[in-house]
């Protein structure tokens, strides 16, 4: 729902605003994937002389467990879980903008954007090694008889799709544009967008560059992982133009104003500052989840851009990193994690522009050969 009001009702003033609610539907992927869970289905790693007799080439689905006598426990094996009261994903949105024609043709405009995403889909495995440490105080048990650290010992990763991901945006956005400037034949926008964008997880897959663990990385603790979003880019400014030339447009040779008139210049400026990035310490990541960097001293976040070969340079002097050691589960994979880690996507890259630039020219044919033409007699 929404609403424009001509402010002064001289159609040169206006002030509109709304509000949203979307809903994202649950894709398939992840959920179809439950399909792979035992008994149905199962992926298991065995050994000759240990699991089975011997590994032969066979072509019975069930390889060398084909036949009669020959029986294995099905061993730890990781699940797909749906949690059973996951929900559909949703976003409000809502906007609020302010116009004026400054002069004939050239408006100026002050725009507020801002969006609460909630319930969105997250991935996680629940059933990390140590886990089992840390949240029970004690080993779990095994169908085999033996123990195991995670949380479940009857299996390995348990990748679980829940609503756990939240984000929340505001931007503020001063807006200029004219479509002939001052009667100039120029045509132009000019928007700059101050913004923040943040969030606990920023895709299902957590699939962004140097991102090394799947989800959240402490799943029982949503909130932990809320930082600037992998995409924030605080201060942003794109622009445009088209000018129609005039030199030499009305010339009064035929010969200079076909030749050297008729020309258009356009361009495209953008120009953003950096997106965050997270530094992890993967020395102690035994089971695949790596916990964030815990520095020792002070970061000099502006670094020295020093070149360190070809193409590469040397963006932040990093301090030494204190190891993390969990306390309980001897490991750095679970938590409790330590107070001075640092925190999701507190590092910032180098910001980035593009200019593009295009020159056309014009051409008019003559009024005979655009006649002839239209009467198919070329």
């Amino acid at each position: 729902m929404g609403f424009a009001w001509d402010v002064f009702g001289d159609g040169r003033t206006s002030l509109r605003g709304g509000y949203g609610l979307a809903y994202e539907r649950n894709f398939g992927n992840v959920t179809f994937n439950v399909i792979q869970n035992p008994p149905a289905q199962t992926v298991v790693a065995l050994t000759a002389g240990v699991d089975v007799p011997t590994l032969s080439i066979s072509r019975d689905n069930s390889g060398p467990l084909a036949g009669s006598g020959t029986t294995v426990r099905l061993p730890g094996s990781s699940l797909r879980h749906v949690r059973e009261d996951i929900v559909n994903a949703y976003a409000h949105f809502w906007s609020a903008s302010f116009e004026h024609e400054v002069s004939q043709g050239t408006v100026a405009s002050i725009e507020y954007s801002g969006s609460a995403g909630r319930a969105l889909y997250s991935l996680e495995n629940i059933n990390r090694s140590g886990a089992g440490l840390v949240y029970l105080g004690s080993p779990a048990t095994t169908p085999s008889g033996g123990t195991s650290s995670r949380l479940n010992g009857q299996y390995t990763n348990i990748n679980s799709r829940e609503n756990l991901g939240y984000s929340n945006y505001n931007a503020l956005i001063f807006g200029i544009a004219s479509n002939n400037f001052r009667n100039k034949g120029l045509q132009f926008t000019a928007r700059y967008t101050w913004s923040a964008a943040k969030d606990n997880l920023s895709s299902t897959f957590s699939d962004s560059n140097a991102n090394t663990s799947l989800g959240l990385l402490d799943p029982f603790d949503p909130s932990f992982d809320y930082g600037y979003a992998d995409f924030d880019a605080r201060h942003r400014f794109v622009s445009s133009f088209n000018w129609e030339m005039p030199f030499f447009k009305t010339a009064d040779n035929s010969v200079v104003r076909n030749v050297l008139g008729g020309f258009q210049l356009t361009g495209i400026f953008s120009a953003r500052t950096g997106n965050p990035f997270t530094v992890f310490d993967c020395t102690t990541a035994s089971s695949g989840a790596c916990p964030r960097y815990v520095p020792t001293g002070a970061i000099n976040s502006s670094g020295s851009g020093n070149s360190v070969g070809a193409n590469s340079f040397n963006y932040i002097n990093l301090p030494a990193a204190n190891p993390f050691i969990n306390p309980i589960a001897g490991n750095g994979v679970v938590g409790p994690f330590p107070a001075d880690m640092s925190k999701r996507n507190s590092f910032r890259g180098p910001g980035y522009w593009n200019m593009d630039l295009g020159l056309y020219k014009q051409i008019r044919l003559d009024r005979t050969i655009q006649r002839a033409a239209s009467h198919g007699s070329l």
